[in-house]
């Protein structure tokens, strides 16, 4: 079966695509509450910013949060001023939107390698994967990195490849710098290291790039502003427990029980099934790669940051998603070429099979997905509806409090241990304790004003007791 498409049918399936990517990416993101402890922090901070007006220092809680650059936030706080408080759609929409971005990119990179056809299906196999298309509908830094890499590589592709003058090279490295600005030194894995060792592959542009000092002035410039600010503001020595807890301890620190074949695991699962192809003629990508300068740039891109992540002893799949649209981009162009050498029903499948993955990922997350987390979504509502009748009473947790449960209470939740449960059962407050109540706290068993089941899990139970005076009333 040989299907011959003009070129209007041709840009009629892209634009129908295009409607698909979209409807998946944006369609009822803002529907259901924060699902991650992530999202809930980013939404915690973002609120406290934009109620205090304090855009330099962020805070999570009540208390300074410096673990994490402020670009994120910032962006988010762009549609929350706009539409006048925080909610679940604003918090979301930055994501959305570079994952939409990170989609078009790769199409015009692989329209550019390969035709409109191997475009076509790097967009389609990079949104129709499960860990990019979670990531896309969620208040996560990982997305806005993924884009700001990808766009900072597309500068430097200009330049590379396409003949750019010197300002795609400064474009590049101010994207670089938004990167530093959104988590950090890690981000320079993804573009800087990557052209690094293609520049060991005696491509003499990539070097003048690399030694383009002006760039790197302006990137340090762009992505240590911050930095400088907070310093100069709190001292030097405030970045102490940031470095230990979020670079030594994730490289050196405790194991995380996986082995370093971890992330392979995790990237077969997240572009299944489309990895299947590297298994029919492997010998011919490799000689694309070889034989292109571009497949090698690509290839670089994913092979030194699945290298360096894979030595960390912090393993998380997330890390690795800036990587995602190059692997797109390479497994489109084998799955291209793999698909022009199949007859019947094999050419078929893989024609159709990435719409139609496509369209059941959309089906998901707008029929199924609020059904799967039902038990981390019913209590949230529940507990907001609650505490309205609460409105000024100080909020407290027997134990750190989950960050999901600060945001949708409305209002920092002050961590107490038994002890100081005690100290603060004159004051007229609430406190939060997940169920059953220990042995020491069973004399407020008659102070319980509601529970919350299930919370957060299946098996587990938020009470809400409330202290003091009017306590003493109600039993």
């Amino acid at each position: 079966m040989n299907i011959r498409v003009d070129k209007s049918e041709e840009a009629l399936f892209a634009a129908a695509i295009l409607g698909l990517v979209v409807l998946l990416f944006f369609w009822g993101i803002g529907d259901i509450p924060f699902l991650s402890v992530n999202e809930a922090r980013r939404a915690v901070t973002v609120r406290e910013m934009y109620e205090s007006g304090q855009w330099l220092l962020p805070s999570m809680n009540g208390k300074p949060y410096l673990a994490k650059p402020p670009l994120f936030n910032w962006l988010s706080l762009l549609p929350t001023t706009l539409l006048g408080g925080v909610s679940e759609w604003g918090l979301r929409l930055p994501s959305a939107v570079f994952a939409l971005s990170s989609c078009a990119v790769v199409y015009a990179l692989g329209k550019h390698l390969g035709g409109r056809r191997v475009g076509l299906y790097a967009a389609m196999i990079l949104a129709a994967n499960s860990g990019f298309s979670l990531f896309a509908r969620r208040a996560e830094i990982e997305m806005s990195l993924t884009g700001l890499s990808l766009l900072s590589l597309l500068a430097a592709w200009h330049y590379l490849f396409w003949g750019g003058g010197r300002r795609w090279v400064m474009l590049s490295f101010a994207l670089i710098g938004l990167g530093l600005l959104t988590k950090g030194p890690v981000s320079l894995l993804f573009v800087a290291a990557p052209l690094l060792v293609f520049a060991f592959l005696r491509q003499p542009r990539a070097k003048a790039y690399l030694c383009d000092v002006p760039g790197w002035l302006l990137a340090l410039l762009v992505g240590g502003s911050w930095y400088l600010a907070v310093s100069l503001e709190m001292g030097w020595s405030v970045w102490s427990p940031v470095l230990e807890q979020d670079i030594v301890t994730k490289v050196s620190g405790e194991q995380s029980g996986e082995g370093w074949y971890a992330y392979l695991m995790y990237l077969a699962g997240d572009f299944a099934p489309f990895w299947l192809v590297l298994l029919v003629r492997p010998r011919q990508l490799w000689r694309a790669i070889h034989a292109r300068a571009e497949l090698q740039l690509l290839a670089s891109s994913v092979l030194l940051p699945l290298l360096v992540f894979s030595l960390f002893a912090d393993k998380h799949p997330k890390y690795l998603l800036p990587a995602y649209p190059a692997i797109a981009l390479l497994l489109a162009w084998h799955w291209s070429a793999v698909r022009d050498a199949q007859q019947g029903w094999r050419r078929g499948l893989m024609t159709w099979l990435p719409p139609l993955l496509l369209l059941a990922f959309i089906g998901f997350y707008t029929l199924f997905e609020a059904r799967v987390f039902v038990h981390r979504l019913q209590a949230l509502p529940e507990i907001r509806k609650t505490l309205v009748n609460y409105p000024s009473h100080p909020l407290y947790s027997l134990g750190a409090p989950d960050m999901r449960l600060v945001y949708y209470a409305g209002r920092p939740v002050a961590e107490l241990n038994v002890d100081e449960v005690q100290a603060h059962a004159g004051e007229d407050a609430l406190l939060f304790v997940r169920a059953p109540l220990l042995e020491q706290l069973t004399w407020l068993e008659d102070c319980i004003q509601a529970r919350f089941a299930p919370y957060l899990t299946n098996e587990k139970t938020l009470l809400l007791i409330r202290l003091g005076p009017s306590c003493q009333t109600t039993r």
